[in-house]
């Protein structure tokens, strides 16, 4: 149109070539070389905060079990005192 060119169009049809540029393969080669450390790593942190959930799952299961102890407690001294309650009267 009017002899205006869309200087996004250039990088558009280098980056959809089919032969990568020098640099694009020297990318490719550094990401290549990266994913495995980072890889082993992200998995050693996934590990870690998996083992810190299990134990936070299993101190909450502790302390639950615990609170349903103090509420049969509860409630079989709610028993009684009604027991003696309603013998009273």
């Amino acid at each position: 149109m009017l002899g205006i060119r869309n200087p996004f169009k250039k990088e558009k049809e280098i980056s959809n070539s089919p032969i990568p540029s020098s640099t694009q393969l020297r990318e490719s080669e550094i990401i290549s070389k990266q994913q495995p450390q980072e890889t082993k790593e992200m998995q050693e942190s996934k590990k870690t905060e998996i083992e810190v959930l299990l134990a936070k799952i299993d101190a909450l299961k502790f302390q639950y079990e615990a609170l349903n102890e103090k509420i049969n407690n509860i409630e079989k001294m709610i028993k009684e005192i009604y027991q003696m309650a309603k013998e009273s009267s």
